[in-house]
């Protein structure tokens, strides 16, 4: 029953429903998510690209070793420090600035000349002063545009998560002196954390709003479609499933239980219901045209089916008759054309009929006749035998027969001369016939074969009575 219900519509529409406005959901929260961070993003830089700008005009590229090697010392680096820190106090979303120089005889490592790590004072612990002028080693995603940033052309921008598990956007301008050559870059990171966090809540709220909005839209249009669609189509499944074929007045019961529903809707389902019910109607009425057509045929099959038996059954012996043989010449011939070599023929001749007919009557002469043929059929049980005429048997060897031909007729040679010499038996119980077989030779016709084993039949019915002389 659970199988059942997976591929019930009335399970499988709403169940769509839901995975399609669920995917729906999805791409748009996920869209407008995407899309919103990428915006920020781009704020972001052309925050950064002001600021470093502003950071790149006020540096005075003549001074850069002097910034270095006097650093706190010096008043145009305390000036250009406190014009820094006056810049970062107005981006509030700046975690640290700074300038460094990407070493051209290393790429790998920078120096420090200035950096905002902590807050403004005239008065800056050593170890903030040590800092300057110390290099450190470039770590990636920057360590790949060394070449980039050396070149001083164009600035470099990345979104970077830390190992402090800090997501910033870093951006690195280059700065370079009047005749355009590299000296150190202005560089600036912006804390991407509060717009993950802003994003977070939006994408919540959206989700919110949607899941709502969604769940509402869904739920009419599922209790939609149950009221148009699965409910009715249900209730004729559930009919469906009852019914019962096997009288005609079970089919009668099936359509009034169908016209029990009552389906009035107008639309499709409806109207397919209508030629639903109709067609069952105009179907009872040619089936039972149908069936008494039937029993006709089957009453007239019968006839013609004993007609046929009479035609080509021969009434003493119930074997085939010589109409039967003749009808079925051509299916044989057909097989010789087509190059089925396993046909092999057997003809029989009875002994002495005409002794027991004179001597004993006729009634005696048929059981005879019919004792000679039961010998034939129990030899030759999987081949068609045939009566030819009065004392003449013919027997079309059929495959399973062919290939034990030999041992058949020696089988059927040794029965009917083991009931010859049965002296307990009446004249007429002591069947004899004399038989002959031949087999499909190159180039042979059906009549060739049928000559042939004519032709060994009275061989052996000569010996016969030469050996045994006439009856008794």
């Amino acid at each position: 029953m659970k199988i059942k219900s997976f591929k019930s519509l009335s399970f499988n529409i709403p169940f769509l429903f839901v995975i399609s406005y669920t995917v729906i959901a999805i791409v748009i929260v996920f869209t407008v998510y995407f899309r919103f961070e990428h915006r920020m993003i781009n704020d972001y830089t052309k925050m950064a690209r002001g600021l470093t700008t502003l950071m790149a005009n006020s540096y005075d590229t003549d001074l850069t070793e002097e910034y270095i090697e006097k650093n706190y010392n010096m008043p145009e680096y305390l000036e250009l420090l406190k014009y820094y820190y006056n810049l970062k106090d107005n981006y509030p979303d700046v975690l640290y600035m700074y300038v460094y120089r990407f070493e051209k005889t290393d790429p790998a490592l920078a120096t420090v000349i200035i950096d905002l790590d902590e807050e403004y004072t005239d008065h800056p612990p050593q170890d903030s002063i040590d800092w300057i002028g110390e290099t450190y080693t470039v770590d990636e995603p920057f360590a790949s545009e060394m070449d980039t940033m050396l070149k001083g052309k164009d600035p470099v921008v990345h979104t970077v998560h830390t190992k402090d598990h800090q997501f910033l956007l870093s951006y690195v301008r280059p700065i370079v002196d009047k005749d355009g050559n590299y000296l150190c870059s202005a560089c600036v990171d912006f804390s991407m954390d509060d717009v993950h966090s802003q994003d977070l809540m939006f994408l919540i709220g959206l989700m919110s709003v949607l899941g709502i909005l969604m769940f509402m839209i869904l739920w009419i249009n599922i209790r939609i479609v149950q009221r148009k669609i699965t409910r009715p189509l249900s209730k004729i499944n559930r009919c469906i499933e009852s019914f019962s074929y096997e009288t005609e007045s079970d089919r009668f019961e099936n359509l009034n239980r169908l016209e029990e529903l009552h389906l009035t809707q107008n639309d499709e389902i409806g109207s397919l219901f209508v030629s639903f019910v109709a067609n069952m109607k105009e179907s009872l009425y040619y089936m039972s045209n149908y069936n008494q057509a039937i029993g006709e045929i089957e009453y007239k099959n019968k006839e013609l089916e004993d007609i046929s038996k009479k035609t080509y059954k021969d009434p003493l012996t119930k074997v085939n008759n010589k109409a039967a043989y003749e009808n079925d010449l051509a299916t044989w011939n057909d097989e010789i054309q087509n190059g089925f070599n396993n046909i092999g023929v057997l003809l029989m001749d009875i002994n002495n009929l005409k002794y027991v007919n004179d001597t004993f009557g006729h009634d005696k002469g048929d059981l005879y006749i019919q004792g000679c043929c039961k010998i034939l059929c129990d030899t030759y049980k999987k081949s068609p035998v045939y009566r030819l005429g009065g004392d003449e048997f013919i027997v079309l060897l059929g495959e399973d027969d062919y290939a034990d031909r030999d041992i058949l007729f020696e089988k059927a040679t040794a029965a009917y001369e083991a009931s010859y010499l049965n002296q307990d038996a009446q004249p007429w119980e002591r069947y004899s016939a004399s038989i002959g077989m031949a087999i499909l030779e190159p180039g042979d016709t059906l009549n060739n074969i049928v000559v042939r084993a004519d032709k060994a039949m009275y061989e052996n019915k000569v010996i016969f009575k030469n050996k045994y002389g006439t009856y008794r």
